[in-house]
């Protein structure tokens, strides 16, 4: 019986039969920016500003290991982490509401 190597990746699941994967739509920064301008009336270099800091003091709870919980976002927590190619991984997981009544 060989030995598995460490660090090996594991396979990634297969799509649900008959079920086509929904690929990503990544909301970058500035997009990002724009959603959050066109809901307050704050100049640009406002809200920037605070969407900085907002960002870093997510990225500092993760960090530390803290829960977020922050309505409606949801409740959110690192479930696992590594390190690959020198940087950190983490996976979230992320729980909501039921969020079917949230659209606009």
């Amino acid at each position: 019986m060989a030995a598995e190597k460490q660090g090996a990746s594991r396979p990634r699941r297969a799509a649900a039969p008959g079920k086509d994967p929904i690929p990503a739509r990544v909301l970058h920064k500035r997009e990002f920016l724009a959603r959050v301008a066109a809901e307050v009336d704050l100049s640009r270099t406002q809200i920037r500003d605070i969407v900085e800091a907002t960002l870093n003091q997510l990225g500092r709870a993760i960090a530390e290991g803290e829960t977020l919980a922050l309505p409606p976002f949801g409740k959110a927590r690192v479930s696992r982490q590594a390190t690959a190619k020198g940087d950190e991984v983490l996976v979230l997981r992320l729980r909501r509401k039921d969020v079917a009544d949230e659209t606009d």
